[in-house]
């Protein structure tokens, strides 16, 4: 009876552990994975949902293909199975692809502004070579301020049709709200095609998955406890 509660107290903090991880990762964005379709976001693009004629157009849907008939075949990046937002890149810098809407945020509260964003150009690998990549800056304004940057981030040419963690990270002063931007530096026409999932502003990174340090106290606690109960089953063989 003494060993089962010893294993059960091992269980209860083990999923004491890996609940800690995933309600960290509470993401403030409304439909950041878009599942609600094409809602609760804005974007200076066109929203032209049957096909893809020229730049600066958006969509939301399951597959980059064949709303561009060049676009790879790919799942999203949440399920596989759900939708993403596919961009045809506009060849003016500055254009804002997405945009939130106001957020609450605390004082002095380190936030993580990520996405995961995939160059869909195109099928058989993109023809246009470096500078045909998706280049991404990540910015926010508080309080209705001038916009901040986080960042600009440039994604892999060769991982074309393969998701890519994207992440920046904000530091709050005064508690208040944010509106968060993902705005095109990239104005070439070639290629500067991609797709989005899964945008995400909390405090703690879905990009780097980082336990926090209670989290490591209650695996440490846990494995300890492991480490007893092996101990005193050897003792008694013994």
């Amino acid at each position: 009876m003494h060993k089962r509660l010893i294993i059960g107290s091992v269980l209860a903090i083990c999923l004491s552990f890996a609940g800690g991880v995933a309600s960290a990762a509470t993401n403030l964005v409304p439909n950041g994975d878009f599942e609600g379709g094409n809602i609760l976001f804005t974007s200076g693009y066109a929203f032209t949902p049957a096909s893809n004629s020229t730049e600066g157009e958006y969509t939301v849907r399951s597959n980059p293909f064949p709303w561009n008939g060049a676009f790879v075949s790919i799942g999203d990046h949440t399920s596989g199975a759900g939708l993403m937002m596919v961009a045809n890149g506009s060849p003016v810098s500055g254009a804002v692809v997405w945009q939130s809407q106001s957020i609450a945020v605390g004082a002095a509260t380190n936030y993580f502004f990520e996405a995961f964003v995939n160059n869909v150009c195109c099928q058989g690998g993109s023809p246009f070579g470096p500078g045909s990549e998706s280049i991404l800056e990540f910015s926010l304004s508080l309080n209705g301020n001038a916009p901040i940057s986080l960042g600009t981030v440039t994604t892999n040419l060769a991982l074309a049709g393969t998701w890519e963690g994207l992440s920046t990270q904000f530091l709050s002063g005064s508690a208040g709200n944010v509106v968060l931007s993902l705005i095109n530096r990239n104005t070439n026409r070639g290629g500067n095609d991609f797709a989005i999932d899964d945008v995400f502003f909390g405090t703690q990174s879905t990009v780097n998955t980082i336990p926090e340090p209670e989290t490591y106290a209650m695996l440490l606690a846990g494995l300890g406890l492991l480490s007893f109960v092996a101990r005193r089953r050897k003792q008694r063989v013994a």
